[in-house]
């Protein structure tokens, strides 16, 4: 019997918070969470992280004031100069690439500079409108989507002696052309000009050598081959990259590198970084070294081959001339790129990586970084197989692919 003292509206309550039958809310986002898990990412950052990784963001981060954080801190910065391969510094930001871009051009051009920039795609004009919008003067290479520099033609405008810094994208990501930095490097050596180098989607994917190769500033951020969530990203200098920091005058407060190698000094940041974030890339970098970084290398090549041999005779063209490991960027024949990355997601829940601008509906790129899994290399060639052969996506509908 009911107990009169106790209004219906309240048992109802209580029973349905008691019930192991979850809400409609929760199995909502049951369903929502399992979609997630289950979608394959290929595409050049965010990449699929490991869950080793991912578990640490769980964790309470701790207050950064101290002595230990500060000698957490010198780890990380050890280990980022393994990953550039330099004996010189690295300052750790909490921003994106393009910040640390934008804090390379504050840091090392100024108004007497005149630079020579390599624009090869989306990724060049971003260095071309960081010099527009910060007044340094510059010249632009423009180099055909995907094609390579003639280094002859390279060597000459630089022998001229007009420009003091030569900026460049070790891998266009927009066309996946990965250009020839170790080559450039000497010819920047050689005519003594200040070489500046994006290799946010090449490092870890790619050899990189940064000291060997003459690169005075590179760049990288942690959400492509290092496999961490966005959010982090490091400016590398050499020897000349620091005298020519030192001998500059800060015109940036947040983006002042002498102000964080200053800092880093005592493994301090000068305002608050993205703690949990560096957390993360400490065991990164830990899991980097048991590996070893050339074995990491390894790894990308050889998933980055595995998937061109699994194209076969389908109806894609690779388009640069000399692909990243990191990277496959791929041009339609008589197909939509745009309509191939859409089917991609609806049909399949695979996540590759659209263009824009004109080669919207020409090109779509996959990328081959972070915690992939031969299976999933095998999923994406069975629906390309499906969507580029009518056939195929017959017998692949028959059998429930």
């Amino acid at each position: 019997m009911n107990d009169p003292r106790v209004c219906p509206s309240v048992r109802c309550e209580s029973t349905a918070w008691n019930s192991n039958t979850p809400s409609r809310d929760a199995r909502r986002r049951e369903r929502s969470n399992d979609r997630v898990d289950k979608t394959r990412l290929f595409t050049p950052g965010p990449v699929p992280i490991e869950k080793h990784i991912r578990a640490i963001g769980e964790k309470q981060i701790p207050y950064n004031r101290t002595e230990e954080f500060s000698e957490f801190t010198h780890e990380l910065l050890l280990g980022l100069k393994s990953v550039f391969q330099t004996q010189g510094a690295v300052a750790l930001l909490t921003s994106s690439g393009t910040a640390a871009m934008e804090a390379s051009v504050l840091n090392f051009l100024d108004s007497t500079d005149k630079a020579l920039i390599i624009n090869g795609g989306t990724f060049g004009q971003r260095w071309c409108a960081l010099c527009d919008i910060h007044s340094i003067s510059y010249d632009e290479y423009a180099v055909p989507l995907g094609a390579a520099v003639d280094l002859e033609q390279l060597d000459d405008l630089l022998a001229n002696h007009q420009y003091s810094a030569l900026l460049v994208n070790a891998h266009e990501t927009s066309t996946g052309h990965l250009y020839d930095i170790q080559s450039m490097g000497d010819i920047a050596r050689r005519h003594e000009i200040f070489f500046i180098v994006d290799a946010i989607s090449t490092l870890c994917a790619d050899p990189f050598f940064m000291d060997k190769w003459h690169v005075d500033v590179a760049i990288l951020s942690s959400q492509k081959a290092l496999a961490l969530p966005p959010g982090l990203s490091f400016v590398a200098m050499n020897h000349r990259g620091i005298a020519r920091l030192n001998g500059g005058t800060p015109n940036s407060l947040y983006f002042n590198l002498k102000d964080y190698l200053t800092n880093q000094e005592r493994g301090q940041l000068p305002y608050t970084p993205a703690i949990g974030l560096m957390m993360q890339l400490h065991q990164r970098l830990l899991d980097i070294r048991q590996q070893t970084l050339p074995a990491l290398v390894e790894v990308h090549k050889q998933r980055a081959e595995s998937f061109r041999r699994g194209l076969g005779d389908l109806p894609f063209d690779i388009l640069p001339a000399r692909s990243s490991n990191a990277m496959t960027a791929l041009s339609c024949i008589g197909l939509d790129a745009y309509a191939v990355v859409e089917e991609l997601r609806i049909r399949y829940n695979i996540i590759a990586a659209p263009n824009s601008g004109h080669l919207k509906s020409k090109v779509f790129r996959i990328a081959h970084m972070g915690a992939q899994e031969d299976a999933d290399v095998t999923s994406l060639i069975t629906a390309l197989k499906s969507i580029a052969v009518p056939s195929e996506r017959i017998i692949t509908e028959r059998i429930g692919i």
